[in-house]
């Protein structure tokens, strides 16, 4: 504490940014003051792992890699470890359609319908209204959990098929602006039927490579497993374990589907606010990233507009748009199970933050990155925001165990619970148009499911209404059976989707 005080006293005299701003702090103390913050909140065991590094005047000024990648097989997370994007993916795939629309190849106002000819559209969603800026920002108004549950967790139907799954898609019951998966992945359809190599050779070799991000992947398949950061849970004692790491090949797609070191994450905030300059080179178009960034649809739901401590205006190509503290923000974040991923920069003052964690409380990244824009905006508030901010985490974190606890007790008396039919007969195959698969085998009165890439224990949730309960990326969801006539369960039931018994 006192060293970060002291620290904070030397922020005195503004130093030279953009024409007609001033600064704060300077370089070595924002990356001093960062690192400070980092290091205590993991010895405050806020999180299992931190991959922390800020950007600024067209340099990486700080990056490190803090905790365990893999808390169980203890593996320190370092400079090669490569974490996990989730949504941050969807900037690469935004940009890319920036990139064919500055080449003239694709217009955002093209009808949807006219760039994917082949695809047969559910009437209801009025597919000759659409566009592709409509799918870019999340106004489509389809809901596809077919394709997204496939895309993002499962795997169960391959992407070539996914214009099939395309059909089963129905409208939203409402006409706001949704967030979803589902626009990214149409986006690369687009992408691959203007683009022979396909949308992940054409990301890496115009969008990637051309930054110097040599070490991003759409693949998981020929890496090194003990690179990759692991998700984590807790537990009641407040030690953090390694959960699976559900990412296949088949999963990573176009709207969460990469792996990156912070090496090439910094790099491409860099690029991004520096108008596509880097190294001191043009790699991009001022025009690409101009369109990339500019905004396509507003938020129009009042929760939507607020994430943590900043404000979102809308979206543009790939990018949420909108401000912190009155400055112009953009940014990506992602989480996918325990992991969470924050990439932002402040283009006007050409700084940026890339925070990655594993476990613990999401918002900690979103902490540091705040305080590092306000240590550079020479904040006065700086210090104590963070440090209130901290605070808070400490005290949700010290009331886990306990909650903790109290679920563990209401899970296993739930496992008291006698069945109405014999456990055997809930084991079988079931399966649903659209959705693949769902294994369920029995072991000496143990229960458990593969479901594409998802696999893990079944637990009883309601015996008296033939209800189960599962883990899908470390969020619990109820499966129902149905029993007919004293045999084996004819089907079974998750979230509205009824998958019939096969086996």
């Amino acid at each position: 504490m006192r060293r970060l005080a002291s620290s904070f006293l030397m922020l005195l005299a503004p130093i030279a940014a953009a024409p007609g701003q001033s600064r704060g702090a300077d370089a070595a103390t924002i990356a001093r003051l960062v690192d400070s913050l980092a290091t205590r909140a993991m010895a405050d065991n806020l999180a299992p792992a931190l991959g922390v590094a800020i950007t600024m005047d067209g340099k990486t000024i700080y990056s490190k890699g803090f905790g365990m990648a893999d808390a169980t097989a203890a593996i320190r997370a370092d400079d090669r470890t490569l974490w996990y994007l989730a949504s941050t993916s969807k900037s690469f795939t935004g940009f890319g359609i920036a990139l064919l629309v500055d080449r003239g190849v694709v217009k955002l106002d093209a009808p949807i319908m006219s760039l994917l000819p082949g695809v047969v559209w559910n009437p209801e969603v009025h597919a000759d209204s659409l566009t592709l800026a409509n799918f870019l920002s999340h106004t489509h108004h389809i809901n596809d959990n077919a394709l997204v549950m496939s895309a993002a967790f499962t795997g169960a139907i391959p992407e070539d098929k996914w214009p099939t799954l395309i059909t089963l898609a129905k409208r939203q019951p409402t006409n706001d602006l949704i967030y979803s998966n589902f626009g990214y992945n149409i986006a690369a359809m687009v992408i691959d039927r203007l683009r022979p190599e396909g949308w992940k050779a054409f990301l890496e070799k115009n969008v990637q490579l051309p930054v110097g991000m040599r070490d991003t992947y759409t693949k998981v398949s020929g890496i090194d497993p003990k690179r990759i950061a692991k998700p984590h849970g807790i537990n009641a004692t407040g030690k953090y374990f390694t959960e699976p790491f559900y990412k296949t090949d088949l999963t990573m797609n176009s709207a969460g589907g990469h792996i990156s070191t912070l090496h090439d994450l910094a790099r491409w905030t860099i690029v991004q606010m520096d108008s596509g300059r880097i190294d001191g080179k043009r790699v991009f178009p001022a025009n690409a990233v101009a369109i990339s960034h500019r905004l396509i649809a507003k938020q129009t739901r009042d929760q939507a507009k607020r994430f943590a401590y900043f404000d979102r205006e809308g979206w543009g190509s790939g990018w949420d748009i909108g401000t912190y503290q009155g400055e112009r923000m953009v940014s990506r974040f992602g989480s996918y199970g325990s992991t969470r991923s924050h990439l932002s920069f402040l283009p006007n003052r050409r700084i940026g933050a890339v925070v990655m964690s594993t476990g613990g409380p999401s918002i900690l990244t979103d902490v540091i990155a705040a305080f590092a824009y306000d240590l550079e905006a020479g904040r006065a508030s700086a210090r104590d925001s963070a440090e209130a901010r901290l605070s808070m985490l400490r005290r949700q974190l010290a009331g886990a165990p306990a909650g903790l606890a109290r679920q563990d007790s209401v899970r296993a008396a739930r496992q008291a619970q006698p069945l109405k039919h014999p456990i055997a007969g809930f084991a079988g195959t079931y399966e649903a148009p659209g959705y693949g698969r769902i294994v369920i085998t029995e072991k000496s009165g143990k229960l458990d499911y593969r479901w594409g890439a998802l696999y893990g224990p079944i637990e009883i949730f309601d015996a008296s209404k033939d209800q189960m309960r599962i883990e899908i990326v470390g969020s619990g969801s109820v499966i129902g059976f149905t029993f007919a006539d004293g045999g084996p369960a004819s089907s079974l039931e998750y979230q509205g989707i009824v998958f019939r018994r096969t086996q």
